[in-house]
């Protein structure tokens, strides 16, 4: 009797090649380059492809080596500290950048849905910070912001203010890519929403029908249209 081998969750990146340049669609809104800064552009040609990765595959897992920062080039990802999830990825969002002193990752990237990378290689990266003193600096401050993320406690205040001002910072970061869309792709489950604000996977259900039936979105499948942006900053 054959039996199927399983589907090992660790999918290792596939480079296909240096694919950077100012007609990727997440040009205006990538962070490695701030958008398309003259000061920045050399990051570009260290840039390398990985993917496709599948819902669930993990990009790099921990205790693994840091060879490289990574950004979502199309779909969605999230790291996880241990069983928590600490951060969602958007498409031209630059992570994976602060490692600890052994340079080894301390967490998971797990892809949601199908799911392309950009590949930044660590040694190809230095050269370039040692060359610039704009590339250095500006992926230094990145870096210390993505500390700031992953060690910050969830969102505070009651279960409807956290679920408000979750979807207030994403739609925040999702308007940088889509500046005219009012739909929010929400890929995730429930449960990875509520693992990260700290609450069950059928509050986070309550709450976006509160927020629908006060206007303030329209439930749809995969996501959210958001109707009224002020809503989500109330307090």
């Amino acid at each position: 009797m054959h039996h199927a081998r399983p589907i090992p969750s660790l999918r290792k990146p596939r480079p296909s090649g240096i694919a950077c340049s100012a007609s990727c669609r997440q040009a205006p809104s990538c962070e490695a380059t701030r958008g398309g800064d003259p000061a920045l552009l050399d990051v570009r040609s260290v840039v390398e492809r990985v993917g496709p990765f599948s819902d669930g595959d993990r990009l790099v897992q921990p205790g693994a080596p840091h060879l490289a920062a990574f950004s979502v080039l199309s779909g969605m990802a999230k790291t996880m500290h241990g069983e928590r999830v600490v951060a969602f990825h958007l498409p031209g969002e630059l992570f994976a950048l602060d490692v600890s002193r052994t340079h080894m990752h301390d967490a998971s990237v797990v892809a949601i849905g199908k799911t392309w990378f950009c590949r930044f290689p660590r040694d190809a990266t230095h050269a370039l910070c040692c060359e610039s003193e704009d590339i250095a600096r500006h992926l230094n401050v990145l870096r210390r912001r993505e500390h700031r993320a992953t060690n910050a406690s969830a969102f505070e205040g009651d279960a409807l203010r956290r679920v408000r001002g979750f979807l207030a910072d994403l739609f925040r970061r999702h308007r940088a890519i889509e500046k005219e869309d009012r739909f929010l792709a929400l890929p995730m489950m429930r449960e990875d929403i509520g693992n990260h604000l700290g609450m069950s996977a059928a509050t986070v259900t309550r709450m976006l029908a509160k927020l629908r039936d006060s206007g303030t979105l329209l439930i749809r499948p995969g996501g959210v249209d958001i109707l009224d942006e002020a809503a989500l900053h109330a307090s």
